[in-house]
Formats: C-alpha cells, sequence, structure tokens
C-alpha cells in the first residue's frame, strides 16, 4: 500500500534567509533581556573584582545554551516558535561536536571581548566606561572583532546561493535547518532512510560552499587556539608584575 505520507527530496521543506533573519529578531527578544542583564552583572563584577573570571563564567554558560539548545530541541527559542529545526543529514538533531563547530564564530567573538576586557582591567577602566571601552577601544584585537563580525555577514549570505538554504557553519558542522514538519516525517518510522546530503556530491555550488564552510571552521579553530595561547601568555605576565 501507498503511503501518502512519505517525504521525497523534492518535498523537503528548508528554512531560507528571510525566515532565518526572523528567528534571529524573536531569538534578540527572548533572550535578550536575560542575558542583557547577566552580561551586566557578570561584567561588573569582574570590574569590582579585577578579574576576568566572572566574565568568562558568562560567556560559558552563553555558549553551553546554544550548544545545549540545539543537541536537545533542534534550535533557539527563535527556531522552536518558527516551526524550524537544525538538523544533520539523517534528520537527527546535532550531536555535542557538530553543535559546537556550528556556533564557533560565536565562540571565537566571545574570547575576543573577554580578551578585550583584560585589556580595560589592566587599564583600570571603571564599572561606568568599560561597555564603552568595549566597543569604541582600538586595541589589538578590535581588528580581529571586527573580521569576525565581516565573515559572520558574508557567510550567513551564503544561504541565498545554495537550494538547501544553507549557510558556511551549516556547511562546516554538516547541519540542515528544516522545517518542523519536515523533521518528524523524516523521523517517522514508516518512512524510508532519507539522506540530505545525496544529492550535494553532484551539485557543484553545494561542492564549493561546503570546501568553503571547512576552510572558515579550520580559519576560526587556529584563530581561537591561538587567541586563547596569547590570552593565557598575557594573563600570565601581567600576574608576574
Amino acid at each position: 500500500m501507498e503511503n501518502h505520507n512519505q517525504l521525497s527530496l523534492n518535498e523537503i521543506q528548508y528554512i531560507g534567509f528571510w525566515k532565518r533573519v526572523l528567528m534571529y529578531i524573536l531569538d534578540l527578544i527572548i533572550i535578550g533581556i536575560p542575558s542583557i542583564l547577566l552580561y551586566r552583572f557578570s561584567l561588573n563584577t569582574s570590574i569590582k573584582i579585577g578579574s576576568v573570571f566572572p566574565f568568562i563564567i558568562y560567556w560559558l554558560l552563553f555558549c553551553a545554551f546554544y550548544v545545549f539548545m540545539a543537541v536537545k530541541f533542534g534550535g533557539t527559542p527563535g527556531k522552536l516558535l518558527s516551526k524550524a529545526r537544525i538538523v544533520d543529514k539523517e534528520g537527527n538533531f546535532l550531536h555535542i561536536g557538530s553543535a559546537a563547530i556550528r556556533y564557533l564564530l560565536f565562540f571565537l567573538y566571545s574570547i575576543i571581548v573577554v580578551l578585550k576586557l583584560k585589556e580595560g582591567i589592566d587599564l583600570k577602566v571603571n564599572s561606568h566606561d568599560i561597555s564603552h571601552f568595549l566597543s569604541t577601544h582600538k586595541g589589538k584585537f578590535s581588528l580581529i572583532g571586527n573580521f569576525i563580525g565581516v565573515i559572520t555577514f558574508f557567510e550567513c549570505l551564503s544561504v541565498l546561493f545554495n537550494y538547501k538554504k544553507r549557510t558556511l557553519h551549516d556547511f562546516a558542522a554538516g547541519s540542515y535547518v528544516v522545517s518542523l514538519d519536515t523533521y518528524k516525517r523524516m523521523k517517522d518510522t514508516h518512512e524510508p532512510q532519507i539522506d540530505l546530503s545525496r544529492e550535494d556530491n553532484t551539485n557543484t555550488s553545494s561542492s564549493v560552499f561546503k570546501s568553503l564552510g571547512k576552510a572558515v571552521m579550520w580559519t576560526i579553530i587556529g584563530l581561537v587556539i591561538f587567541l586563547v595561547f596569547v590570552g593565557v601568555i598575557h594573563f600570565i605576565s601581567t600576574q608576574n608584575d
């Protein structure tokens, strides 16, 4: 008997650019208020005690939240409300490693902000001026932070140039953003196994973006290692002064 609920490859609904923008706005609204309050608290605490550790804890919790949501629920609150899910090629939620790769640019940005705060603490910037310092100070890490911003903007635009609506961080992590209906039908036990990457090897644009995604990923990993190393050396040197 024919299964009328059977999902074929051409029926898979990938989430496009403008709906992703909407999901991002929803995340800003939902996550924004508590994250700003925690940000201000950790920032002021770091200034008061003269240590970046409270600020590091904030960013670790914030990054862990995004990874947890992707692994456990298949997306941030904005995606869940918009009936979208982040999945791997077989329609499963991402593993921790894949989710971490997907948010690697975000992790790198958090390291930059922590290192800029360390500069502010060393320069004795007070709690009233520290936010302005972080946003305007032209220190050695600002150029890298601006570079990350430019990469983030352009790599998100890559969703416009491939029919599966994947960004470079999707290619790097092996992830896809699909509709909730697509996710449910892929997980239906009566469905045959569907591999979302099945056509990637024959699609030139997808292969190009996949290669770019991997290149960006390894570049970011190198920057993360470099910045952590610089941060540790900088911290040790200031402690010995």
